[in-house]
């Protein structure tokens, strides 16, 4: 009997997503919270996840010939996002390689990325944007660069560029569940079809993304929060926000939030806000019927737990 153990980060957008899809720019940060993989080789009792997609996607790329048991474990909230999914995809992947003795294939971040991304979107049919691979990857706060990707060909690998940078942002959950292809699918095919709204608006989310990372660089919170706003604006014209983020974003700037805008895709899930006092928000949003908060701090990418 053989073990081998993964786990990888969730991830939160900051500025310019979802622009990652139209080959803009976005800077996303890793969240602490995890989603962990154990994965039994000859196990005395074979047992699967219930839900099968990650798994069995996984499995058609990479198979193994031995019977296995499988023991998923999260602290990424469902459906939040905060990229949980990808995150399971990412730690599973990595025990089924180390297993099959080719965890070398995780040392080259950029091709993992893009192999992950391939599995989520064709393999368990998962309709995803790029930054979630490359962040659950590499980890840390970064500056990617996704020139001629788009929803429809994934074109040359993401620029990766990490920021040193304070991180005074706070995660909100709407306790919403929703599934990112709600959100994505739709946006892509209009952009597609060459909806001239959905197009300028991407661009201009790219020009936000570019913006926004010398903002947060140089520590200009309200240059950031008129760029966290207009980014989210943005996306609420297109169609890809809802009333319960709405709600929660006026609710965060209502309580001395500096700006708050969606950390992920729309229609629910999470919402990151720019705050240097955030005990005062939590505090405030609690009474107001809010209930999971994360802080945002750096966490490292996927990797094996030996």
């Amino acid at each position: 009997m053989q073990v081998f153990e993964a786990s990888a980060p969730g991830r939160a957008g900051i500025i310019g997503n979802p622009s990652d899809i139209y080959g803009g720019v976005v800077v996303s940060c890793s969240v602490p919270a995890r989603a962990h993989c154990r994965l039994t080789l000859n196990a005395e009792e074979a047992r699967l996840p219930e839900d099968r997609r990650l798994w069995d996607a996984t499995q058609k790329r990479f198979p193994l010939p031995w019977p296995v048991s499988v023991d998923w474990t999260t602290e990424i909230p469902r459906s939040s996002g905060i990229s949980g999914s990808t995150a399971l995809l990412a730690a599973t992947l990595a025990c089924v390689l180390d297993a099959r003795g080719e965890a070398g294939r995780l040392d080259d971040k950029a091709a993992f990325a893009e192999l992950l991304r391939s599995i989520e979107r064709f393999d368990a049919d998962v309709v995803c944007g790029y930054q979630d691979a490359y962040m659950i990857v590499y980890g840390g706060l970064n500056r990617m660069d996704f020139a001629g990707k788009r929803p429809d060909d994934p074109g040359p690998r993401a620029r990766v560029t990490p920021i040193e940078a304070e991180l005074p942002f706070m995660l909100v959950t709407t306790g919403v569940e929703r599934l990112s292809g709600a959100v994505h699918g739709p946006m892509g095919d209009r952009w597609l079809r060459g909806e001239r709204a959905v197009i300028e608006g991407m661009e201009r989310i790219a020009a936000i993304g570019r913006a926004g990372a010398e903002a947060l660089a140089a520590a200009d919170w309200p240059g950031l929060a008129a760029l966290m706003k207009e980014n989210h604006e943005i996306i609420a014209s297109l169609g890809g926000s809802g009333g319960g983020i709405d709600r929660l974003i006026a609710a965060c700037e209502s309580s001395g939030a500096l700006a708050a805008k969606l950390a992920g895709a729309g229609l629910g899930g999470t919402v990151i806000a720019l705050t240097h006092e955030p005990q005062d928000l939590e505090k405030s949003l609690k009474a107001q019927g809010y209930y999971r908060f994360m802080p945002l701090a750096m966490a490292s990418g996927v990797r094996l737990e030996r």
